[in-house]
């Protein structure tokens, strides 16, 4: 299931060197400069403790950088979390954070006939060990799971495992993913399941893989884009069968609530009031072009108009479609998985910084071919990726940068394969 026996130690020894320089220098910056943003995190994360303590809600912002984790856990606590919270999230990624929110149900219940915001109530719940139990407990399943499954697709030696986990746990997504607690957590875990099995030659795997990459999309829907590696080798009836697992983990879900599919409704009306809420339209730390043509059309009074409607429908048609496309041609496999990152990324109205937590696969991609890119690409690839996982960045919470770098990468896929690789391919063709 993988072509590589060892993400450092193929091919030549002059490859093998340069890979694993290459490999090493992001462990060590991304470890260094995550470990010194976080000293600076948890100082100030102290001083706003002490604040809170001493009656200051100045500091509820900061504290609610959990609140992902602590709202999805009330929510599935709740009878239910679409009529009386107002929940946008899928059952399935509610479901998910139930036996974590099991160990904070005491907690939970001393506020439950309070109306707190999110970050009122995250602010008075991380104050428990129920609390911190619960996120450690998050912390260490999904992150050994991810780093396993990592691992499986992109085997090390024992020697390399220091800095491979490190880059894995260090980089800025997977900080930001931890720090908020989001579910897209368990959706990457299952897209990588899917990757790693979808090529087996048991016919059970290649159905468990099947599944998996449906309970990706049940929990963040976007994942299943990479559905192209299936549509790429004409498995048509697979491809369909991910599709009916999906509607199934999806709706089913549903019928576990008290309100049964009643919910459903509630939930859509609650994901469209998400999806065009203008204040996460407006905000700085929303990466999705969505968001950058509301805030540009705003400079000219046109946010509001059907100005941004037309525009925003017309620039996600186009990379979904162009981007759909040119994962099917392409047969560079570093190119199909930028594109398909650069995608379910991009397309969300809302799109966090959490969702750059997918980049991980294409970076492991571009490390296990390193050697074989041509000077421009390698550069291009390794400034990109830097980037994007540079974890001090995420303080500025202004994730124009991001947005811009995947752009980047995604246009250069697209150029790539309409420039040189189609072209030569036709030249083979004419060739034989």
């Amino acid at each position: 299931m993988n072509a590589t026996p060892y993400l450092l130690e193929a091919g030549t020894p002059d490859g093998c060197a340069f890979r694993r320089k290459t490999f090493h220098i992001f462990s060590r910056v991304i470890t260094a400069s995550t470990v010194v943003a976080m000293l600076g995190t948890i100082l100030y994360l102290i001083f706003a403790l002490a604040s809170m303590y001493h009656g200051s809600r100045d500091f509820d912002w900061l504290l609610g950088i959990f609140s992902d984790f602590v709202v999805i856990m009330d929510y599935a606590l709740e009878e239910s979390p679409y009529l009386v919270e107002g929940s946008s999230y899928p059952p399935l990624a509610i479901f998910i954070l139930y036996p974590f929110a099991l160990i904070c149900k005491s907690v939970f219940a001393k506020y439950c006939d309070l109306t707190l915001t999110a970050d009122e109530l995250t602010s008075l719940v991380i104050l428990t060990p129920q609390f911190w139990i619960a996120l450690i407990l998050f912390f260490l399943v999904t992150t050994t799971l991810v780093v396993f499954l990592l691992y499986r697709l992109f085997p090390v030696r024992r020697r390399d495992m220091i800095p491979f986990v490190s880059v894995i746990i260090f980089s800025a997504p997977f900080v930001y993913a931890i720090m908020r607690g989001n579910t897209i957590y368990f959706a990457l875990i299952f897209l990588l399941l899917f990757l790693w099995l979808h090529e087996s030659s048991s016919p059970l795997l290649r159905e468990i893989s099947y599944v998996c990459l449906a309970l990706a999309g049940a929990i963040k829907i976007y994942p299943l884009f990479f559905g192209v590696f299936l549509l790429k080798k004409r498995k048509w009836l697979p491809a369909l069968r991910v599709g009916l697992y999906t509607a199934v983990l999806f709706f089913v879900p549903f019928a576990l609530l008290e309100s049964g599919l009643s919910d459903l409704l509630p939930f859509l009306d609650n994901l469209n009031g998400f999806a065009n809420n203008t204040l996460r339209l407006g905000a700085t730390n929303n990466l999705s072009p969505s968001a950058l043509i509301f805030q540009l059309l705003s400079l000219f009074g046109l946010s509001y108009t059907v100005v941004y409607d037309v525009c925003m429908v017309l620039i996600l048609s186009v990379i979904f479609l162009v981007g759909t496309y040119a994962a099917l041609r392409t047969n560079d496999r570093l190119s199909r998985y930028i594109i398909c990152f650069a995608v379910v990324t991009l397309i969300p109205s809302v799109s966090y910084f959490y969702t750059i937590v997918f980049a991980i696969i294409p970076f492991m991609e571009f490390i296990r071919c390193a050697d074989t890119l041509d000077r421009f690409r390698y550069r291009n690839y390794f400034f990109c990726f830097m980037l994007l996982l540079f974890t001090p960045l995420i303080i500025t919470q202004f994730f124009l940068i991001q947005c811009l770098v995947i752009l980047w990468l995604f246009a250069g896929e697209v150029y790539r394969l309409f420039k040189h690789e189609l072209p030569a391919r036709r030249q083979q063709q004419i060739a034989q």
